[in-house]
């Protein structure tokens, strides 16, 4: 497998992106891995990266969202925080991803998205954010 490029990343749709994560989580779950040449990915990626989601993780060490899904370098931008609270702080983190790279958005503490317009209306909490693509995860 190779790493995504701009092409292929924005080839995928939020719901395209959700089943390439549900798949690798499959395999973790069957302790199987897809077939990967790292030093590859890594030399794909030494000019930039074009990661097709971003996760919202905990801190806990056993819950590498990389492994978990079962995906490569420069697949995923994971944002790791203790308790899975948004602040200030990981929302840049999110707005930077999305806008630098293009990525999609994978978090557990939405409490209300309005997918009618662009850009898309999410809610975490009572703060609002505006988001030009989504995978929502609950």
């Amino acid at each position: 497998m190779r790493a995504h490029n701009k092409e292929t990343q924005s080839s995928l749709t939020p719901r395209m992106a959700l089943e390439i994560l549900k798949e690798g989580n499959d395999r973790f779950v069957k302790n199987l891995k897809a077939q990967r040449d790292l030093l590859a990915q890594a030399n794909d990626t030494r000019d930039g990266q074009w990661p097709f989601a971003v996760i919202l993780s905990c801190i806990d060490s056993r819950t590498s969202a990389e492994l978990i899904f079962d995906q490569g370098l420069g697949d995923l931008f994971v944002i790791r925080v203790a308790g899975n609270i948004v602040a200030p702080s990981q929302v840049g983190s999110i707005e930077f991803a999305a806008e630098r790279f293009g990525t999609r958005f994978l978090s557990r503490n939405v409490t209300k998205v309005d997918l009618s317009s662009r850009p898309f209306k999410v809610w975490v909490g009572e703060t609002l954010y505006l988001a030009k693509s989504l995978i929502i995860s609950t």
